[in-house]
């Protein structure tokens, strides 16, 4: 339609070519461009504002039709349709990772039925795959802070073999990272914004405690929670005081260590010479994500065997939307898949999911490595075979004799490597373990993996329901906290799925970004 536009030449001629005075032409050409841009935005919604008087029935058909014009293929209805229930309300998660089950679970314990589809032939087979086994819901050490962004930029033009905080300029290339930039620098680079990151995602750590003492209690957690708590180090006292402030504000208990109490074993001692500031949290800890997100599925399986539907090797493809915007069901590789909510719990792939609604999710590909391997035999005794470790630049957590290091983040463009053992992280990880411990490990024992992990512009999670798209809702963007979060933010969700709106919801709301 512009295109015809474009050539009419009479109406070029009235717009421009007219004899009218000289101070009229740019009022004519302005208003020519105007009506260009609201032409053009009008024929986006052609569809929408032609088919208001049609039924239910009939928005339906349109769409598969128009689905089938996109597609190019022959579009059926998914099975799975045929085993609803009418009745109850039908929520659909994408996305089959620590995320989505525990969102599924929230929701099947209130009344929902539960379609989760899974891209993959297995539940966790990626970030959940094999993560740092940390459990903690409190501590916020964003990647992007007045603290770490000058280092990260200092490390990329002086690159070194140590420096284990890095941004890559790679990364500008994904979808939105300007987007994403803007962002991190808006609301992650002031004191007044950290203290505040820090508070909200404090209130979301007690909201995630209080879930998690009733998942105990389901048996979920059966031969984990194995160490006797966390204890943080921190290169700079002021910084870890600030931390430490943030949690006498929010009344969550710690106590800050005495040095000369962990200097009965050669590690410890070497250990702590190291740090000025350390604090430790009593607090169960050691948590692994797959094994959770296995026996999250079977609870689920056993005790909600109607309500609960899983669909693996399900690839999302399109929405199906009626004219106001209401998705009425998820156009998948194995059919249309109908339900009344959809979650978003796709992890890094979650922003490919919501561009298809004209959202631009700010998560950016934060990569990092984790190395597993036994724990040494001299290290029995120490704080690593008794603690969960946060240290700067490296985490460690011991599960049933298995030493599990993690770290070395790197923000950059997705990709799966083929050795990531001979990889820079890697690498650093094995080193860093030698400089503070004193640890050799041998590159042939020992396993390791590389991951991409979605991160937001202020490292807080995106919990939030789509402006335009009411019955669309996303939980994603956990960075490296998604199994110490996962069950509170279900919580979160399921309040904004029946309508409530908290002052800590908000505080993850979509809203908090500019041009998403």
């Amino acid at each position: 339609m512009i295109k015809k536009i474009l050539c009419n030449k009479q109406l070029y001629q009235f717009c421009v070519e007219t004899n009218k005075p000289k101070s009229k032409k740019g009022r004519n050409i302005i208003i020519f461009l105007f009506g260009l841009g609201f032409i053009n935005l009008m024929t986006k919604y052609r569809d929408y504002m032609s088919n208001i008087f049609l039924g239910e029935q009939e928005l339906v058909d349109l769409q598969k039709n128009k689905q089938i014009e996109v597609d190019k293929k022959i579009l059926k209805y998914h099975e799975v349709n045929a085993k609803r229930n009418q009745v109850m309300q039908t929520a659909v998660i994408i996305g089959g990772g620590i995320i989505g089950l525990s969102q599924a679970l929230k929701l099947l314990q209130n009344g929902y039925q539960v379609i989760l589809i899974e891209k993959e032939q297995f539940v966790s087979t990626k970030c959940s795959a094999f993560n740092g086994n940390i459990y903690n819901p409190y501590l916020f050490n964003p990647l992007i802070s007045k603290y770490s962004i000058k280092t990260m930029f200092d490390n990329y033009l002086n690159p070194t073999d140590t420096a284990t905080q890095r941004f890559s300029f790679n990364c500008l290339r994904e979808p939105g990272a300007f987007v994403w930039l803007f962002n991190a620098l808006r609301l992650s680079t002031s004191d007044r914004q950290f203290d505040k990151s820090i508070q909200d995602m404090t209130k979301l750590g007690e909201i995630q405690e209080q879930e998690f003492e009733k998942i105990k209690k389901m048996g979920l957690l059966d031969n984990q929670l194995t160490a006797k708590g966390e204890l943080s180090f921190f290169k700079s006292a002021e910084y870890g005081k600030r931390i430490s402030q943030s949690f006498e504000q929010a009344g969550i208990g710690f106590v800050e260590v005495n040095k000369n109490e962990y200097n009965q074993h050669e590690l410890d001692r070497q250990l702590f010479n190291n740090y000025p500031y350390v604090i430790r949290l009593d607090k169960e800890n050691n948590l692994d994500t797959k094994l959770l997100s296995i026996n999250t599925l079977k609870y689920c399986e056993k005790h909600y065997p109607r309500e609960f539907t899983i669909l693996y090797g399900t690839e999302f493809n399109e929405f199906i939307m009626n004219y106001n915007r209401q998705v009425l069901g998820i156009n998948t590789n194995k059919g249309i898949i109908n339900g009344n909510k959809f979650i978003i719990c796709a992890g890094l792939h979650s922003k490919q999911i919501a561009k298809k609604l004209g959202v631009t999710l700010p998560i950016m590909p934060c990569r990092g490595w984790v190395i597993e391997s036994e724990l040494p035999q001299f290290a029995k005794g120490s704080v690593l075979d008794q603690m969960v470790l946060k240290l700067p630049t490296l985490s460690i957590t011991n599960l049933n004799n298995k030493l599990r290091i993690s770290g070395c983040q790197l923000i950059d463009k997705e990709y799966k490597s083929d050795d990531p053992i001979n990889e820079w992280g890697a690498q650093i990880l094995i080193q860093q373990m030698k400089e503070q411990f004193n640890v050799e490990l041998d590159p042939q024992s020992i396993s390791v993996r590389d991951c991409c992990r979605p991160l937001t512009p202020d490292d807080k999670i995106i919990l939030s329901k789509l402006q335009l798209n009411k019955n669309v809702f996303v939980n994603a963007g956990h960075g490296s906290r998604g199994m110490s979060q996962c069950h509170g933010c279900a919580e979160i969700i399921y309040q904004l799925m029946k309508g409530k709106q908290r002052a800590e919801y908000a505080a993850f709301d979509l809203s908090r970004f500019l041009f998403v």
